[in-house]
């Protein structure tokens, strides 16, 4: 059984982009469009890990990651921000998250930091 992932982002090119990507490297993937729809998900289904993006529309990233950890504190969390966005994101990691992605970033960074936290999927 493959590891699952959660990746959120409203936008719609970035969910499709991780799918993609993290499928073509052996993850399952599922996605949530903003803060709500990912803490909904939570609560239903267990996830190795998630891609969250700061920026969403409602319940931001920082308050998801907030949520995140006390529903499931070991859940690794990787934040994703664009670089103008990034103050606010390296507060973040001193606040339960595990890495940080700034947008755009290639497919060799993600990558890395999806096999060093997620582990490589089964």
């Amino acid at each position: 059984m493959s590891k699952r992932i959660l990746v959120v982002d409203d936008d719609p090119d970035i969910r499709q982009i991780l799918r993609d990507r993290l499928a073509s490297y052996g993850y399952s993937v599922e996605t949530a469009i903003g803060g709500t729809e990912a803490l909904d998900a939570l609560r239903r289904e267990t996830y190795d890990g998630m891609i969250l993006d700061i920026q969403l529309p409602g319940i931001d990233g920082l308050e998801v990651l907030h949520q995140v950890r006390k529903i499931h504190p070991w859940m690794p969390v990787v934040l994703m921000t664009a670089l103008e966005a990034r103050e606010n994101a390296i507060q973040s990691i001193s606040e339960g998250a595990q890495a940080l992605l700034l947008k755009p970033f290639d497919a060799a960074q993600l990558k890395q930091v999806v096999e060093r936290w997620f582990r490589p999927p089964v």
